[in-house]
């Protein structure tokens, strides 16, 4: 079924449905960063609290040196 609107009718729904469509894409981006701050929170964090039993490459870190291996004389 059709349906005759005015133009100026017309226009101002096309206005709303345009800004709501910008709205939530704005949205969503927000959404997004809010994710992506939370991840990089996260990796700072476990990074932040290593400590020497955690890895040996913090003790190069620390500049605590790592004995090479030993070897057997005969």
């Amino acid at each position: 079924m059709a349906l005759d609107l005015p133009e100026g009718v017309g226009q101002v729904v096309m206005t709303e449905t345009v800004g709501n469509i910008q709205n939530t894409n704005l949205n969503g981006r927000n959404i997004a960063n809010i994710a992506m701050g939370s991840l990089q929170a996260g990796v700072a964090r476990v990074h932040n609290e290593l400590d020497p039993v955690e890895s040996r490459a913090v003790s190069g870190v620390m500049a605590t040196p790592i004995a090479p291996p030993t070897t057997q004389g005969s």
